[in-house]
């Protein structure tokens, strides 16, 4: 039998994250049949047990486990980037917005609270004089 080439080099850093312990762990954790999973995908078991032991998967593949497992194993992998890096959805416009209304709403019960202790510290005054 011939060996084969590599088509990739894997870096050899220890903080590329192993995708085969990124899906034995999610596996693992909610009792994940793979040989469901297998038929699912239309893909023999052993290869799904082959998934598990790469240490990279094509991406086309994860998204199809992604899908047919309902986890969107590209949100583990993103919350593990530093969190100044960029990305083209890093804040939805729905979340913007929310955070504005939120920010309002602080801003009011703010100046609500001052109003309230100034009123309870007349009011403490008041009480002293007639004393």
């Amino acid at each position: 039998m011939q060996k084969r080439e590599k088509k990739y080099i894997v870096n050899q850093t220890s903080d590329l994250i192993h995708t085969g312990d990124l899906l034995s762990r999610y596996y693992k954790d909610l009792g994940t049949k793979k040989s469901a999973l297998a038929r699912d995908l239309n893909r023999r078991p052993e290869t799904i047990y082959k998934y598990q032991k790469n240490a990279t998967i094509q991406t086309a593949i994860l998204w199809e486990i992604s899908v047919a497992l309902k986890h969107n194993f590209f949100k583990d992998i993103a919350c593990r980037l530093p969190a100044e890096f960029t990305s083209y959805e890093s804040v939805a416009p729905i979340e913007t917005d929310k955070v504005a209304d939120l920010e309002q709403q602080i801003l009011k019960l703010t100046i609500e609270r001052d109003i309230l202790l100034k009123a309870m510290g007349q009011m403490a005054g008041n009480n002293k004089e007639s004393v």
